[in-house]
């Protein structure tokens, strides 16, 4: 017998749910689903406001207590929404809500190692040791398989975020000391390294990722629980420094956005070379522009508070030059090695690197300093494009070093006259003079018709 072709063809169920009627407002909660991280903001306000102070030895284990069994609650959260509904998309977010609870856990940990460091060690080991099992029972109890390549770089910066606080312990009782100081500054160092762990992983490509026993896809997992791990760590920088630098006065504070320098160029690196292994342009340009950003945030934010000063001078000393001029060298480093790479736009980016020292000398703190251009970098900038230029045979790059050559002469001949009409009073009345010669014999030459009549002579045979 012959199917009826009339029959209706059956609609196969779908995964999405079916919109809410009502409102904007309440399809959006219904969609959005805000209440797991009201939740969680609400327990951590309630916490900090019952047991923040940690004086008393209740109030350590009331803080830890209470951090670690609503950190459980969301688990179980995860557990419940996977393992007995199916429902993969509210789940994402629990995780990240559960990585926020370790991460504020060992910020908690912060106060308890000022006032008493024996007993803040333990509840830190104990903290990471917390973290670690109950993110393998998770992971587990979900069935979401997180590749050893991954998991690994994740659990190296919860033991960055818990056990470096212990690393800074024994330098508290001298505010003024350089170790000290050096080590606030290491933690962005630190956090960078940690994060160049994930090299492995980004060269294994999205194929590293595919059968992970949920339905995300790639690159928002695994990628978006180390895009808050990211955040998490410029917060980091900044509380260690505020809550391990015992100084008479808040008002004083070390910290300044240089210090995430070295983190953020780790970060362009992966940026780098995810770019490169998605064959992506886009995420290559972002990449190459992010080392230009830090650069930026290295000249800015500097304060006349005499702590700042004091490492501020420290640095200077040990790496040769003021933060906006390490970081251009280091952006110009990076640039080098994304030329490497064969990273289109790197030598261009790389001859602006170069350029750019001819006005940030090694005393240039803010990028309102520049100074007066230098011809060494310059000619280096005209010398790396001619080479590129005979590389590749685009001529428009001897058209670029021209152009930086005439920009320098111009402003090298701007200072060179600056000086002179130190000394020369009429200077202005005398060069004016010698522009408007040429311009008058032009006039005339018009005027007699002298131009039309060499424009209209007929050109000189050749035999």
């Amino acid at each position: 017998m012959s199917s009826d072709a009339s029959a209706p063809v059956p609609i196969p169920p779908t995964s999405e749910p079916t919109p809410f009627a009502g409102s904007p407002l309440w399809r959006w909660v219904c969609t959005s689903n805000p209440f797991y991280v009201i939740s969680a903001a609400l327990f951590l306000v309630g916490l900090r406001v019952s047991f923040g102070a940690q004086a008393r030895d209740i109030d350590s284990w009331a803080l830890t207590g209470g951090l670690a069994g609503y950190t459980l609650l969301l688990a179980a959260a995860a557990l419940l929404l996977v393992r007995f509904a199916g429902v993969w998309n509210d789940v994402r977010t629990v995780l990240l809500l559960v990585v926020l609870m370790f991460l504020a856990t060992s910020v908690t940990f912060d106060e308890l190692l000022v006032l008493d460091s024996a007993r803040g060690r333990w509840f830190c080991v104990g903290g990471l040791a917390f973290a670690v099992a109950l993110t393998e029972l998770l992971l587990r109890g979900i069935g979401l398989r997180f590749p050893l390549l991954f998991r690994l770089p994740y659990h190296l910066a919860l033991a960055l975020f818990f056990l470096y606080p212990l690393a800074l312990v024994p330098l508290l009782r001298d505010p003024h000391s350089e170790s000290l100081l050096w080590g606030l500054w290491g933690f962005g160092p630190a956090a960078g390294l940690v994060f160049l762990t994930l090299l492995p992983a980004v060269r294994r490509g999205r194929e590293y990722t595919r059968d992970n026993g949920s339905p995300w896809w790639w690159p928002y997992y695994p990628w978006s629980v180390f895009v808050f791990l990211a955040f998490a760590v410029c917060g980091r920088a900044f509380l260690l420094c505020w809550s391990f630098h015992l100084l008479p006065s808040p008002d004083h504070l070390v910290f300044g956005p240089y210090f995430l320098a070295p983190f953020g160029l780790a970060l362009a690196v992966l940026l780098l070379e995810l770019g490169i292994v998605e064959r992506s342009r886009v995420t290559q340009t972002i990449a190459l522009v992010v080392p230009i950003g830090l650069t930026l945030i290295s000249g800015i934010g500097h304060r006349a508070d005499s702590i700042y000063a004091e490492f501020l001078d420290h640095f200077a000393t040990r790496f040769g030059g003021t933060p906006l001029f390490v970081a251009l060298g280091a952006a110009g480093a990076f640039y080098l090695y994304a030329w490497a790479r064969r990273v289109p736009l790197a030598a261009e980016f790389l001859t602006a690197a170069v350029a750019a020292l001819a006005v940030v000398r090694p005393v240039t703190l803010e990028l309102t300093g520049a100074t007066a251009p230098h011809a060494g970098p310059l000619v280096a900038a005209v010398v790396l494009q001619a080479w590129v230029w005979v590389w590749r045979r685009e001529w428009w790059r001897m058209a670029l070093g021209a152009a930086v050559v005439v920009a320098w002469g111009g402003a090298f001949g701007c200072r060179a006259y600056l000086k002179l009409r130190e000394e020369v009073a009429g200077l202005d009345y005398l060069a004016l003079s010698l522009v408007l010669l040429p311009i008058a014999v032009l006039i005339s030459l018009a005027r007699g018709g002298a131009l039309d009549r060499w424009r209209e002579r007929p050109p000189t045979p050749t035999g």
